[in-house]
């Protein structure tokens, strides 16, 4: 899009961009979104995917991005040993930018920096200019805001880390394959495929070694990466792809945003890369911020709703820090074990390797917290509960805990929920279309219906003729926003044939339960009628509401 008056700019599209971008233009919101680079980085960038990112990415409806999905292997812990673990971890990576954006007549200014702009209650007026050189981690957006950046860095640690093609014999492509000892003197090499069958991401990392000049020095890299290996001429570097090197910091913004301009990805927080943690909250800041403005744009909500951006994502982060903070020390700043150097890949002569390994496996363990299923917003201004007692002091510091058998609370992640049955489906139009569809399906999931686009209430009934079902349907038509985008509520029944929604939502069988769940996917109201109901949407909506679809589950 080209300058001039605009909605929303974005600065900066890298994922966290992307995401927001995407999901306004999905919600009707023009969009402009510019980013200093003159052309997308190569390579692979915060490859680690986390199991609550793959269901953000299903809101915005992004299939894309199980098409180009790769295991990362396991490794164990060797010195100039071929791991032969095979093994896989839980996590996968991403290889290109998110293209959809693209389908929705959006295009993302390359070589465009945001320079300064000012703001008044009435708009903000931006200032760019085309430079060659995602706002991240040296945010001027950041600046401009004077936010402050609190934390501090690892004075001692140097992380370099790129895509190299590269041929070491005896070097398969099943696993990932690291030399050395993680608190001492590491460099790992993980096969990727985004170039060819020979390239690798590399890591480095030492508190021996001065690692500062590698990122501008070819040669003494490749001498570097020889010197890591030690096997000679057997080690063949073909092309050094792209490297950078950075320093592991942990910092975090005191708030989101300030009047109409706010921070998020890397322009909110950085963090070591240990743990897998970077790309994956900037995808949840992204959808946290992007309906909320769309509804302030639209005149649907009141300004107030912003402040809960920062209210529900601050505590989050902080956790982030303090996770991944402590895992950088424990796998890089802890002394791990010696282990006996060695050249042979016979299993049964690696009885050292496999102790070794399974003494790092605990030093690296990454508990399920890391999933990020458990990420929740209990204590959020705008979340009502009226079947759990309001959180305590704390429970304050537990936005990042892991999900609890049995337990779902009002700022919890919204569960899915297969095998659903229609029994009433009116048409209903697509999160990235305008075009209704006629095609009911014989059954359907939850993860199908939430959408970016629109909140979802789910009513639990045993009986649709209740007294009390129709005074929730009474208290929605009093909450719709008078605006045409918003006139109509599109109301579905399912009955719930494998019990996935009951047991999922902790729903009695003979209980009325109704669920409000945001556009991100997050539970933000558990109430048992109307009146609970119309608390929550005058608090997000002001007298007006905004009700677009409404779910039964019977």
């Amino acid at each position: 899009m080209a300058a001039g008056t605009t909605p929303v700019l974005v600065a900066g599209a890298g994922p966290t961009g992307l995401i927001a971008a995407l999901t306004l233009a999905q919600i009707n919101v023009l969009v402009r979104i510019i980013d200093k680079e003159p052309q997308h980085r190569p390579g692979q960038r915060g490859p680690g995917i986390q199991p609550r990112t793959f269901e953000l990415f299903h809101i915005p409806r992004i299939p894309e991005i199980h098409e180009v999905q790769l295991f990362f292997p396991r490794f164990t812990s060797t010195t100039k040993v071929l791991s032969k673990s095979s093994e896989h971890l839980s996590r996968h990576h991403i290889r290109s930018p998110c293209q959809r954006f693209h389908t929705f007549g959006c295009t993302v200014e390359l070589g465009t920096r945001l320079v300064s702009f000012t703001q008044d209650d009435k708009c903000a007026r931006a200032k760019t200019v085309k430079h060659r050189t995602d706002d991240g981690a040296k945010s001027v957006t950041r600046k401009l805001l004077e936010l402050t950046f609190v934390g501090s860095a690892w004075e001692d640690g140097y992380i370099v880390l790129g895509d190299i093609r590269l041929e070491i014999k005896g070097l398969d492509r099943e696993h990932w394959h690291h030399f050395g000892h993680f608190s001492k003197d590491i460099i790992s090499f993980r096969p990727t495929d985004e170039v060819g069958k020979d390239e690798y991401q590399f890591m480095i990392s030492s508190c021996i070694r001065d690692l500062k000049g590698l990122a501008q020095d070819e040669v003494a890299l490749v001498n570097c990466i020889k010197d890591f290996v030690g096997l000679g001429d057997d080690v063949n570097v073909k092309e050094v792809m792209w490297v950078s090197k950075s320093k592991p910091h942990t910092r975090m913004v005191n708030k989101f945003g300030v009047g109409r301009a706010f921070v998020a990805g890397d322009a909110a927080h950085v963090h070591s890369q240990t743990g897998g943690q970077g790309l994956n909250s900037g995808i949840q800041d992204a959808l946290n911020l992007a309906w909320k403005l769309a509804l302030v744009y639209k005149g649907l909500s009141p300004t107030s709703l912003l402040d809960t951006y920062s209210a529900e994502r601050l505590p989050v982060i902080a956790e982030v820090l303090t996770v991944t903070a402590e895992m950088y020390k424990r796998t890089y700043r802890e002394p791990q074990a010696e282990h006996t150097p060695r050249s042979t890949t016979d299993d049964k002569d690696n009885d050292s390797s496999e102790l070794s390994g399974s003494k790092l496996q605990r030093s690296l363990h990454r508990g399920k917290n890391l999933y990020m299923l458990g990420v929740n917003y209990r204590t959020s201004p705008i979340v009502i509960d009226e079947f759990t007692p309001a959180p305590t002091s704390a429970d304050a510091h537990r936005a990042y805990g892991d999900i609890q058998e049995g337990v779902l609370q009002a700022g919890d992640r919204a569960p899915d929920a297969p095998d659903l049955a229609p029994v009433f489906t009116p048409n209903r139009a697509a999160p990235t279309s305008s075009t209704p569809s006629t095609e009911v399906p014989e059954s359907t999931r939850l993860f199908d219906i939430f959408a970016p686009t629109y909140h979802t209430v789910l009513i639990f009934t045993p009986a649709l003729t209740f007294p009390a079902v129709r005074s929730v349907f009474a208290a929605l038509k009093q909450s719709i926003a008078k605006s045409e985008s918003n006139q109509i509520i599109g109301v579905e029944i399912f009955v719930d044939q494998a019990g996935h929604a009951y047991r999922g939502y902790i729903v009695e069988r003979e209980q009325i339960k109704v669920v409000v769940v945001h556009p991100d996917g997050v539970v933000v109201a558990v109430v048992g009628g109307a009146e609970g109901l119309e608390q929550y949407f005058e608090g997000v909506f002001g007298k007006k509401g905004g009700v677009h679809l409404v779910k039964d589950v019977v």
